[in-house]
């Protein structure tokens, strides 16, 4: 998961990470890494194939690809939702918001600034029973935060919200930059950065399913879960945080929830099957003001 801005190394996230997925925990930044996301999915290089898709990154001369971190999803012309861990402690001064870009060392896609964030109220992070003294293993509870942008972007027709948390069965989509695999120390060559924009399809679990996959704690109030079926091929990785879970709505697509955690509560690494955890935006959405 991710939290402050802070000073940390070139190897680390802009935000400081509990672990999404299966990584380690990584301490803030003001020289951002890679951003690192999901692993298996479809390659969406097509600009405008998710044209509400944000992206948070740090304000710099770096390549984007560098820089970038979170997900997120425009609701509003000046509104963007992404996970709370994200932002939590964060100097937000410091960040920039990019819509729409299909290929990050391609396109920045609009950018932003960002004149405040409201956390939800009841956000807090779960200890893990298997190891509660282990931050990278906690869950989170009421895991969503608003972004509110500069100035409005033009030109790009806003996520509609879903009305209602998505009911077992339903399929859904998530979008995201994403890597291929976890760091492999054997391969240091190999690019895994999360540059081409992708989108993996789940299916919404029950609660009972998804307490039976993970011993972290996962609050049913305020999230629900989703995993690829059958083979479970398409996992979330570090980076992944904030990013938009989509399903289809009788108008369109619509924003159903934001990810907050998966695999990394039970030590697995992106790429090995896991529930992903979501925080429900039709719960929670409203909160924010």
């Amino acid at each position: 998961m991710a939290a402050a801005l802070v000073t940390a190394g070139p190897a680390q996230d802009l935000f400081r990470s509990r672990t999404v997925l299966g990584n380690v925990v990584a301490a803030a930044l003001v020289t951002a890494g890679p951003a690192q996301a999901m692993s298996g999915g479809t390659q969406m290089p097509r600009p405008g194939a998710a044209p509400w898709l944000a992206t948070l990154a740090m304000k710099g001369d770096a390549p984007l690809l560098d820089r970038a971190s979170c997900g997120g999803a425009l609701i509003a012309p000046d509104r963007v939702l992404t996970a709370a861990h994200c932002l939590d402690g964060a100097d937000f001064r410091r960040a920039e918001v990019h819509i729409g870009s299909a290929v990050l060392s391609r396109d920045p896609g609009v950018v932003r600034g960002i004149r405040g964030i409201t956390l939800h109220p009841k956000y807090r992070l779960l200890p893990s029973p298997v190891d509660p003294g282990s931050p990278e293993l906690s869950s989170a509870a009421y895991d969503i935060a608003e972004i509110r942008l500069s100035s409005p972007v033009p030109g790009v027709t806003p996520l509609t919200l879903a009305q209602h948390r998505p009911t077992p069965g339903t399929r859904a989509s998530i979008f995201s930059h994403g890597t291929t695999a976890a760091p492999d120390p054997s391969r240091p060559e190999r690019e895994i950065r999360g540059d081409v924009m992708r989108r993996g399809d789940l299916t919404i679990r029950t609660h009972a399913q998804c307490a039976a996959q993970t011993p972290a704690v996962v609050d049913e109030a305020s999230a629900f879960c989703a995993r690829d079926i059958p083979d479970g091929r398409t996992t979330m990785c570090f980076g992944d945080s904030g990013s938009p879970l989509v399903v289809r709505g009788r108008r369109g697509p619509e924003l159903a929830g934001v990810f907050s955690f998966a695999g990394e509560t039970a030590g697995k690494v992106c790429g090995q099957p896991a529930d992903a955890a979501f925080a429900d935006v039709p719960a929670l959405a409203g909160d924010l003001g």
